[in-house]
């Protein structure tokens, strides 16, 4: 699938992507996470709609981290099924991937 197209589909929150299993199921879904890095690295080097694409990048980036903070807030009752042991690496590449984007880019 086209990075571009990964990127809007989760900026939408369209069904199968990384951000709608996520937040609209909880459910931390492996490969969709893995293509959503992909993708941000992938925009990051060829990326001629810098503007635009650093926006849903911010946006996405945003909605992951506070569905993880709703995950582990014992008051909320949102939770996240299929979240991996070790979920922290998981942030730390999601955070290299974003951090990558805009350190190429802007």
């Amino acid at each position: 699938m086209d990075a571009e197209q990964i990127l809007q589909d989760n900026f939408e929150e369209k069904n199968n992507s990384f951000l709608y299993l996520l937040h609209e199921k909880s459910l931390f879904n492996k490969d969709a996470f893995h293509q959503f890095y992909d993708a941000v690295r992938a925009v990051a080097d060829k990326d001629v709609n810098i503007s635009r694409n650093a926006q849903k990048i911010a946006f996405i980036y945003g909605q992951i981290l506070k569905c993880f903070l709703y995950h582990f807030d014992k008051n909320d009752k949102y939770k996240i099924t299929n979240l991996p042991e070790n979920y922290n690496k998981m942030i730390e590449f999601l955070d290299k991937s974003v951090e990558y984007y805009f350190t190429t880019r802007i």
